[in-house]
């Protein structure tokens, strides 16, 4: 079980820190590499745990997949995959299980061979994350959809048909899902009430440099179906979560980082909250600088919610930053019903929090003090990192695998700027 150890500083983080390229970009335009039969080359590809499960699924199904990079974090990774050759429609299960994007293939699969057979994603456990919208939708364009279990079968004879659909709620993974469906679907497919996330923007912009034909208005996004896509070469979008985790990092430390490849408008919405909090942010040529306003962190009051309200993907985070803050801050969940899970780990470390259903109420506390404590998911791990910069003593977080999964070289990162943080096994 890995594990991570923290030692207090007792001093700001200052210096640099290159953003990688997004996890949750890559992970749906690696899916979508499957609509061509030729090569696509992917610049500025983060290399995560992620990556290399869903390179797995891509090579087990007959795809040609070569990640080249350097040890050095802050290269630029290159992944080049070819799925020219895909001869198989059967998702490994033991690989599929550990990945909730593994879900992404069904609409590219389905799309380019006529039939898929796949399980129920997996990934972090932070609620049930339903996948009845991505089926619902797929029925609705012709696909014939059976389960057994944990499986999944589908089929379609000839092409899928471009159809009008209406999500009854805003979902990325099944808006992901159906605008590769009907990129060589037959017909015209309009997706009403869709998310517009920004890394749901680079898949598109991926989408249309393979050709294509792809329109988005506001929540409606156009898709007509072509008879075949090209390869091409195409540069990820720098990771607006890990740029926020960091910014966090300034913060909270009351430090002074530079975050490189990462533009304001990327994080707007992120960065408007971390200024109302007490954050100052500059914007510079080679990126953004985050810093803390004179004085103590402020305490908020902040729902999340789909694009361009506060991530989920963040809360973790800005609750660490919360239980040191002034006053009494309020955090209301409204995307995943299970994340939470964290707010036990920081209670250990002294933190004041209030759980009542979908909100949590953090207290202002004075101080933290170093704990022994368990990460159960992605980011909470990060959130528990950001936390123990600022508690007394040492902090262990076992179960700290989970962080690779979406942050590169982190404790490297941190450490650079003046952190104490080591890795064990």
């Amino acid at each position: 079980m890995h594990k991570i150890l923290v030692r207090s500083i007792h001093k700001p983080l200052i210096g640099k820190v290159k953003v990688n390229g997004s996890k949750n970009a890559i992970l749906p335009i690696m899916a979508a590499s499957l609509l061509c039969s030729s090569s696509v080359i992917l610049y500025n590809v983060p290399d995560l745990i992620d990556v290399h499960l869903m390179s797995e699924l891509l090579e087990s199904l007959g795809a040609g997949v070569n990640f080249m990079h350097n040890k050095e974090y802050k290269a630029n990774h290159t992944l080049e995959i070819d799925c020219s050759n895909i001869n198989n429609h059967i998702i490994p299960h033991e690989t599929a299980s550990k990945l909730r994007a593994s879900f992404l293939m069904l609409g590219p699969i389905l799309s380019r061979l006529g039939k898929i057979t796949t399980v129920f994603p997996g990934g972090c456990n932070i609620g049930k994350r339903p996948v009845d919208m991505h089926i619902k939708a797929l029925e609705e364009m012709g696909a014939q959809i059976e389960i057994d279990g944990c499986n999944i079968t589908a089929t379609v004879k000839g092409k899928l048909q471009g159809k009008e659909i209406t999500l009854e709620k805003i979902s990325v993974g099944a808006t992901e899902n159906i605008i590769m469906a009907a990129t060589l679907a037959e017909g015209v497919t309009i997706i009403n009430n869709a998310a517009t996330e920004p890394e749901i923007l680079d898949l598109i912009e991926f989408l249309k440099k393979m050709g294509a034909d792809i329109e988005i208005s506001n929540k409606k996004i156009t898709i007509t179906g072509v008879e075949a896509l090209n390869g091409c070469a195409y540069k990820i979008m720098s990771d607006r979560i890990e740029a926020g985790t960091y910014a966090l990092a300034a913060v909270i430390t009351n430090g002074e980082l530079m975050l490189e490849e990462i533009n304001l408008s990327d994080i707007r919405c992120i960065a408007n909250e971390l200024e109302s909090i007490g954050g100052r942010i500059k914007s510079h040529n080679k990126g953004i600088i985050f810093s803390r306003k004179n004085g103590s962190i402020k305490s908020i009051n902040i729902a999340t919610g789909s694009y361009p309200s506060f991530p989920s993907d963040m809360q973790p985070q800005l609750m660490s930053a919360m239980c040191i803050a002034d006053g009494i801050s309020v955090i209301e969940e409204n995307v995943f019903e299970n994340r939470f899970t964290h707010a036990n780990e920081l209670r250990k470390l002294g933190a004041n929090i209030n759980i009542e259903k979908n909100k949590a109420i953090i207290n202002s506390t004075k101080s933290l003090s170093g704990a022994n404590l368990y990460a159960t998911d992605l980011r909470s791990t990060a959130a528990l990192i950001l936390a123990s910069l600022v508690a007394g003593g040492e902090t262990i977080i076992n179960n700290s695998h989970h962080l690779w999964r979406g942050y590169e070289a982190m404790h490297e990162k941190l450490n650079s700027c003046g952190a104490n943080i080591s890795i064990s096994s």
